[in-house]
């Protein structure tokens, strides 16, 4: 396990939550006549153990962000459920202070044959509200929801959304000390994330304790300030989001190009570098060019269901770079961003032709655009049957969040209504999702009120009149 030391923050007083050695353990038998041999004979050798947890330690101050990764049955879920009192640990100690608002499972906790309405006024009564402060604060549970027209009716009738949208509105009414969220939100649709998102940042902002699992390190490194990486019920890493999720990203992608590596075992057999567990495929000595043919194939793969375009020109990946040159999907909030295309020229093409650049946020929206025309390089100048990359440095203004990649390659010409636009006459190629990237939350203390899309300096002067 390697650690890392973080500062607490400046609100923490004494830690929140405490785990000291926390083990969870769980018993299987491969027939229910070896469960009863076992409780006959006192013996244990009929039983499996399974170790979803093993050993874990961990301390969060008040008001800290903690984010979990980790591949399934790293025992994520059931370190949630322990932190939630859902599940009490087979050895080692695990406190926890304050009201504690979990939303583990789809619409956990909720009974099926009851409305949604009576649902809600049962979940603030358990959460220790009066009956008749829980029909108070039904109707704006009911409106953060957005269920009206179904908050009458069973919550069996309920689709896995409708029944998310539920449980959170609840989750977040009661105002708890600690909200703990295990990506249920990822089945919501875009703009039900987007409505939880801000809720949740506002939570953050009133010092909120906060836990979420997930899958995606860009979400920990944009809502957590740390995060540990859960492996076989273990702790594998304990440090920043930043650094936890960028360790994290770069394993799931280094196993992902193994995995293609396996499938061409002739080609490695002639390489001199070996690949060992755990290290940096693209460093193995004779594996690069291949570690490139994978992240293009995987680049391809993504882009292929929406790719349109006749094809003379074919853009193979998208890279975000940091200041050491590596690929990365983590964007510092404030510095230049640095993004690299890599195209290939399958025929010649004539023309004003412009490889393009386009930056989106959640909803699809194209926030930023560059081109190589305006930089004075021209794709067609570039010759047929060669590779080539093309890097575009500037200065990012946008705030933290998540955004996404494009990239095209089209036949240009000037816009007869706007002088400083070009227009695409013809589309050779264009790849949407090619690849995402997050800006980072700022470390520093500035005064700063970051909202919206782009973050521009300003300066306001009063001004008293009699």
């Amino acid at each position: 396990m390697s650690n890392e030391n973080i500062q607490a923050p400046s609100i923490a007083t004494a830690p929140v939550i405490e785990l000291a050695n926390v083990s969870k353990f769980y018993r299987t038998y491969s027939t229910p006549q070896h469960r009863l041999f076992e409780l006959l004979t006192g013996s244990r050798k009929y039983a499996r153990e399974t170790r979803a947890l093993d050993d874990v330690s961990l301390t969060l101050e008040k008001g800290g962000r903690l984010g979990i990764v980790g591949e399934n049955g790293s025992g994520k879920s059931t370190l949630l459920k322990v932190l939630a009192g859902v599940l009490t640990p087979t050895s080692g100690t695990a406190r926890v202070q304050g009201r504690v608002s979990a939303l583990l499972e789809l619409g956990a906790g909720f009974n099926p044959d009851l409305t949604g309405r009576d649902n809600v006024i049962q979940f603030c009564m358990l959460h220790g509200m009066r009956q008749d402060e829980a029909a108070e604060a039904a109707e704006p549970i009911v409106r953060f929801s957005e269920l009206q027209d179904a908050i009458d009716h069973p919550v069996k009738t309920y689709s896995s959304g409708m029944a998310v949208r539920l449980g959170f509105a609840c989750a977040v009414y009661v105002k708890p000390d600690i909200l703990i969220v295990d990506e249920a939100l990822s089945v919501g649709d875009a703009y039900f994330q987007n409505k939880c998102m801000h809720k949740i940042r506002a939570m953050l902002d009133e010092g909120v304790t906060f836990l979420y699992v997930t899958h995606a390190a860009d979400a920990v490194r944009a809502l957590c300030n740390q995060a540990v990486w859960m492996d076989h019920g273990k702790v594998r890493m304990f440090g920043t989001s930043t650094a936890v999720g960028a360790a994290y990203q770069s394993d799931v992608f280094s196993r992902s190009v193994r995995a293609g590596f396996e499938s061409q075992k002739p080609v490695l057999e002639d390489t001199a570098g070996t690949l060992e567990p755990g290290e940096d495929v693209s460093a193995v000595e004779g594996a690069a060019s291949l570690f490139d043919q994978a992240r293009h194939q995987a680049f391809a793969e993504r882009v292929a269901p929406l790719r349109t375009g006749s094809g003379e020109v074919v853009v193979e990946d998208i890279l975000l770079v940091d200041t050491d040159g590596r690929d990365t999907d983590s964007q510092p909030f404030g510095q230049d961003a640095h993004v690299r295309v890599f195209f290939n020229v399958v025929r010649p093409v004539e023309g004003d032709v412009a490889l393009t650049l386009g930056v989106m946020d959640a909803s699809g929206r194209q926030i930023l655009h560059f081109s190589t025309l305006v930089n004075g390089i021209r794709i067609d100048e570039c010759e047929a049957g060669h590779h080539y990359s093309i890097d575009f440095r500037f200065a990012c203004p946008l705030t933290p969040g998540e955004y996404n990649l494009v990239a095209g390659v089209s036949l240009m010409s000037k816009s007869l209504l706007r002088n400083s636009q070009m227009l695409a006459e013809s589309v050779i190629d264009y790849c949407v999702g090619g690849a995402r990237f997050n800006v980072d939350e700022p470390c520093d203390v500035a005064q700063r009120d970051l909202w919206g899309i782009c973050f521009v300096p300003s300066q306001a002067h009063l001004s008293k009149f009699d």
